[in-house]
């Protein structure tokens, strides 16, 4: 009987175009034991005459064929792509969505046809945050999944998250002998963003993010404004604008996403500038200068500002703090009508249509800027806000630090429980085999919206190059941002108060009254939870 046998390449081809993720991949030959049926025909004597019959002979040989391994035997790992998940174009799409994701998974999979990569989504309408913290805590999170940067301080004492300092000591079998380590791959500013108090690496970076204020330049030109380079020129351009009947600045603070996205740019910014001549004193009194680095809040991370905000050096009563609330509030009659529920979704619409004349977007948004076809006008991009000078406050002086940094979608952390399953040492090498040169470069130049963070950038573009340039040249800020600073509760109510404020609702010092204590019980709260940050300075 003949046995017919499947190319492999074409079986996986298949098996990846038809998106089938629990067909089974085959092996390579292997040899074997198999048992057959043949026909053959014997000639018998019956009652003195020969007669030719037939019959089936069972016999057992060695073959050598290529066996089909189920999909239930396959070690799986479950990775979270966060912005570089792959979609199908949808008829409301004006551009491109990510898809490269798919190729690096079947690439991988023809490699290691014992392996299945499922790229693991969230559930509709669940915060990131509270579902993978369910998850962590359940031991059933995705093997990698996508993690925020400042989440490392605050979690990686619970045995979630993998130590993976060890894993990138080790050579990468997909960079090439140019590097004697995984870790070597990467840039060192941004490999190390993902370090942990205790100088362990708990967080994989591999991407750079940045944001800009878009504006547009036909209604500039027509309303005779220029790029302003200080905040007394950002706001008079703004009124000009305004003064024509158009929406200077596209902005949301409501709280389905707006304020927890503008709200926390915005804050990070005029802290660096206005805490500026009070960086030494929050830096655990050290006095001098507190260098901006390439890392958000990497100079003065969680265990100082918990300690500066126990000693009174820094909280929600300080006059630096208050002049942050006073330059937001004068700042919101330029927004859209209603900003505190103006959706966060249409910021980008009301600019891109030709009704606002300026926005702040993320990097990611890069590709839809240049495709758009709903843009019809010129466009140009601040990479930082206008000075705040002496003109404007007291505290003003020093430019504004770029609202970027290392990681935008390519921060991925590794669950602990995957060690328990025996699956961590397979993840970590899906993750060198996405983050090999030949790999992340077309993933990230497919997204649009990252630059890499890999030292070999070789075919990466350089529409991007804006962002690491800012970065280099500006820097991030210094104090951690209030997304990680202190605890979850904090995080939520310092957005709804400072809505409450802009929207009018409450007065400058009830806001302060409120963070102040806020702020004091959550950083009580870390500092008994974390008894090596509680120490005397």
């Amino acid at each position: 009987m003949e046995t017919k046998k499947l190319d492999r390449r074409s079986f996986l081809r298949m098996a990846g175009l038809a998106g089938a993720a629990t067909v089974a991949a085959a092996c390579k030959p292997q040899v074997v034991y198999e048992t057959v049926e043949r026909v053959v025909k014997e000639t018998i004597i019956v009652e003195g005459e020969e007669k030719v019959v037939e019959k089936v002979v069972v016999e057992t040989r060695v073959v050598e064929k290529e066996v089909v391994k189920e999909a239930a035997d396959k070690t799986v790992v479950r990775y979270n792509a966060q912005g570089f998940q792959p979609r199908d174009r949808m008829e409301t799409d004006r551009w491109e969505p990510p898809t490269y994701m798919w190729v690096i998974q079947r690439k991988y999979q023809d490699l290691h046809p014992d392996v299945e990569i499922q790229l693991a989504e969230i559930p509709a309408g669940q915060g990131w945050d509270e579902w993978m913290t369910t998850q962590l805590v359940a031991g059933t999170a995705p093997e990698v999944f996508w993690i925020q940067r400042g989440w490392v301080s605050r979690d990686y004492q619970k045995g979630w998250l993998a130590n993976i300092t060890p894993y990138l000591n080790e050579k990468s079998p997909y960079a090439g002998d140019a590097y004697d380590s995984w870790y070597d791959t990467f840039q060192e500013p941004v490999i190390n963003s993902g370090k942990a108090p205790d100088g362990n690496i708990y967080m994989l970076t591999f991407d750079i993010v940045g944001t800009g204020q878009f504006y547009n330049k036909t209604i500039f030109a027509q309303n005779g404004v220029e790029e302003p380079e200080t905040w007394a020129e950002f706001e008079a351009a703004q009124q000009t604008i305004l003064g024509a009947g158009i929406i200077p600045f596209s902005m949301s603070m409501a709280l389905d996403g707006g304020v927890q996205l503008y709200g926390s740019w915005t804050s990070r910014v005029l802290q660096d500038v206005l805490y500026d001549h009070k960086m030494g004193i929050v830096d655990d009194n050290k006095g001098g200068e507190v260098d901006r680095t390439w890392k958000p809040g990497e100079n003065l991370q969680q265990p100082v500002m918990c300690r500066a905000i126990r000693d009174g050096r820094y909280g929600a009563k300080d006059p630096e703090f208050g002049e942050m609330l006073r330059i937001f509030k004068e700042w919101s009659p330029f927004w859209p009508e209603g900003f505190w529920a103006f959706p966060n979704a249409d910021v980008y619409r009301l600019w891109v249509t030709g009704d606002a004349a300026m926005c702040w977007l993320g990097s990611w948004m890069n590709k839809a800027v240049n495709y758009d076809p709903l843009r019809e006008f010129e466009w140009g991009i601040f990479p930082i806000l206008p000075t705040i000078t002496t003109e404007t406050s007291e505290f003003g002086g020093k430019p504004f630090p770029a609202m970027a940094g290392v990681g935008g979608a390519g921060q991925s952390a590794f669950a602990e429980a995957a060690r328990e399953r025996g699956t961590l040492d397979q993840a970590v090498d899906w993750m060198q085999f996405v983050t090999a040169p030949q790999n992340v470069i077309p993933l990230i130049n497919d997204h649009g919206g990252f630059a890499p963070g890999i030292k070999d950038t070789t075919g990466a573009d350089p529409k991007l190059d804006v962002y690491v340039q800012q970065l280099a040249e500006y820097g991030a800020e210094r104090m951690e941002p209030f997304d990680s600073m202190l605890t979850r509760e904090f995080y939520d109510t310092i957005w709804v108060e400072l809505q409450k404020f802009l929207a009018g609702e409450q007065t400058q010092e009830q806001t302060q009254d409120t963070l102040q204590r806020a702020m004091e019980a959550a950083s009580s709260e870390l500092l008994a939870e974390h008894p090596d940050w509680d120490i005397e300075v």
